[in-house]
């Protein structure tokens, strides 16, 4: 989004240029399956299992998720547009349905049954980064009466999109998406309803842990959607 727009103009829902969303970085790895959060790690630098959640609505115009900008003085991805989502806690068990539940209500204000939660993608930040992920995304229908909402601190602006206008608020260079976003995004492009995506990603989402290291060619960087990405992206 541009920064000359007033706060209030960003937080309109779905109007506007989208947000965006950040990530660790990732190609496949071995293994498959929510449960497998084993991950190494390197010295002083700890893998910290964490959720992400892609809260969904059917809105007239079709399919639309919830994301948010973060505020420019955050340590981790600072004015990157976002889905809700963070790190797993003690109080959270070393379940991370119980991580992706608590962090909506905290960023959102939406409370989402952890049993609603649908896995859709596993990302690691790779070695040699100051902070490592082991990254769960979800996907959460809006519950029935709730709404969501910007109410954390860590977050400008929040909003209501199509996953394509995200992309190409992107492409026009008026926001920041990294790599587990763009993917998560492109995924959700061929739905135009709540149920329809969330009925194939219980049958078909491909959770190999990914993870983009240093080294590898374009070619090797594949994700759900990394041609589109690599086209797109100055940096990849």
């Amino acid at each position: 989004m541009s920064g000359g727009e007033s706060a209030e103009a960003r937080r309109a829902e779905g109007a506007g240029e989208p947000p965006g969303d950040g990530g660790g970085a990732a190609s496949p790895a071995a293994g498959r399956g929510e449960g497998a959060h084993h991950p190494r790690s390197l010295p002083d630098v700890p893998i910290r299992p964490a959720a992400t959640v892609l809260l969904l609505r059917t809105a007239p115009e079709g399919l639309e998720v919830f994301v948010q900008i973060r505020a420019s003085g955050m340590e981790f991805a600072p004015d990157v547009t976002v889905f809700p989502g963070g790190g797993i806690e003690p109080s959270d068990g070393d379940d991370l349905r119980v991580t992706a539940s608590r962090e909506t209500h905290e960023e959102c204000g939406v409370r989402v049954d952890p049993d609603d939660l649908v896995p859709l993608s596993r990302w690691v930040t790779p070695p040699g980064r100051p902070r490592r992920y082991d990254t769960m995304f979800y996907l959460a229908p809006l519950p029935a009466g709730q709404e969501a909402t910007c109410v954390t601190t860590e977050a400008v602006s929040a909003g209501w999109y199509r996953p394509q206008a995200v992309i190409d608020a992107w492409l026009a260079g008026r926001s920041k998406l990294m790599a587990p976003t763009y993917s998560q995004l492109f995924q959700l492009l061929p739905f135009d309803t709540v149920e329809d995506v969330l009925g194939w990603a219980a049958e078909a989402a491909d959770l190999t842990p990914v993870a983009i290291v240093d080294g590898m060619t374009r070619e090797e960087r594949r994700f759900p959607g990394w041609a589109e990405y690599a086209a797109g992206s100055t940096i990849y």
